[in-house]
């Protein structure tokens, strides 16, 4: 566990950086979609599987499709909560409020049960669907350096924040919190402060469009960590994850140029 609050340390700067340049030389969209992917998510079910087993292993991944269910909750909520005209410091209570809401409710559903396995399946889309569509000439991506710098303290204390909650709070919602959307938490307030409600929204779009590699990767652990190798396996759930989040981030970036010269 301590080397997984360390992988996540390391990781959290790391990510905003990449993002950072992401955003800056491709767009919003572009950057949320890196973000989105399961970079915490996938290592971390690695060392889990080689540590604990398979059968832990497969109840994590589940957890973990519940958790996606919360964040697309907060992206939901931090979206329309600010294009209504809110400020960061009201959006952002209220999304996590969000995301705390559906843990509550999907943590006391039977164990694998098949709502939460199709609205988890479906989230990605769900977000793409139903976020807001700001124009594109509204968006900003320049924004001060030291946005940045503080961006990193802040993630890197919501790492420590949330890992110690977690162990306070007992083992179902020490599962959730794991799952806690700290990307998001830690670039919505920002970009919303620094670019303004319009990139914010861009940038939850390409979270939405991020979370279909998560969403591939933790079924396709969850069906095979138990009857295959771990290497086998988390090759292909990184391979496929990728591979499917690129294909529908392609065709969504196809259907919005197409859109938008109507």
């Amino acid at each position: 566990m301590d080397f997984i609050v360390v992988y996540k340390l390391i990781t959290v700067p790391v990510v905003i950086l990449i993002t950072t340049y992401l955003v800056k030389k491709w767009g919003a969209f572009v950057g949320g979609i890196f973000a989105g992917l399961p970079i915490f998510s996938g290592p971390i079910s690695f060392f889990i599987t080689l540590e604990q087993g398979a059968d832990f292993t497969v109840i994590a991944s589940y957890n973990s499709l519940i958790g996606l269910i919360g964040c697309t909750t907060t992206a939901l909520v931090y979206a329309w909560v600010a294009y209504f005209g809110a400020k960061w410091w009201f959006a952002l209570p209220c999304s996590v409020a969000g995301y705390f809401g559906v843990g509550y409710y999907f943590h006391y559903l039977p164990q694998f049960s098949p709502v939460v396995i199709v609205l988890a399946s479906c989230s990605f889309l769900c977000a793409s669907l139903f976020l807001p569509r700001p124009k594109l000439e509204n968006f900003s991506t320049t924004r001060p350096r030291w946005i940045i710098w503080v961006q990193i303290l802040f993630g890197s204390f919501m790492v420590y924040s949330v890992t110690e909650a977690a162990n306070l709070l007992g083992p179902q919602w020490s599962g959730n919190m794991s799952c806690f959307p700290i990307m998001i938490v830690v670039l919505a307030p920002f970009t919303h402060i620094a670019n303004g409600v319009y990139t914010t929204i861009a940038v939850l779009r390409g979270f939405a469009a991020g979370w279909l590699g998560t969403v591939v990767f933790a079924c396709t652990v969850m069906v095979t960590v138990e009857q295959y190798h771990i290497s086998f396996v988390y090759i292909l759930a990184g391979t496929l994850s990728c591979v499917s989040t690129v294909l529908y981030s392609v065709l969504l970036m196809q259907l919005g140029k197409r859109r938008n010269t109507r």
